[in-house]
């Protein structure tokens, strides 16, 4: 278990494998033990980044609102603190969300984007 400090917030995250970087990013209220069954395999092929969102598992509860662009920072803030430039980017549900955004707002980044289970938002 390790954490990075990424503002004024601590994210809990794990890493498993070696190769191009994989970050997944979870839904709400979701902790990073739910990859369990996916790990073993994608970190066969890629260096997996897995973190538990502000108010979720081991990383920092916050007291005021935030939103998804704030989640993709925490994520683009954890990919500065482990020096990635780019990674692939899947995200699950609210997750998707949150990589959406990171699409948005540093498309330099972002290898592929990986939606499951997940929603935009937008007008209409």
């Amino acid at each position: 278990m390790s954490k990075a400090e990424i503002g004024k917030i601590q994210i809990n995250y794990e890493e498993y494998g070696q190769g191009t970087p994989l970050v997944m990013i979870l839904g709400l209220g979701q902790d990073l033990t739910t990859w369990g069954f996916q790990i073993p395999e994608f970190s066969r092929h890629f260096r997996v980044i897995v973190f538990d969102n502000r108010d979720a598992g081991k990383s920092s509860r916050c007291t005021g609102s935030y939103d998804t662009e704030a989640m993709a920072d925490d994520v683009l803030g954890l990919l500065d603190h482990l020096e990635i430039d780019r990674a692939h980017v899947l995200g699950t549900s609210m997750g998707g969300m949150i990589a959406q955004q990171i699409a948005l707002s540093a498309p330099e980044r972002v290898i592929s984007l990986i939606l499951a289970s997940t929603t935009s938002w937008g007008e209409g």
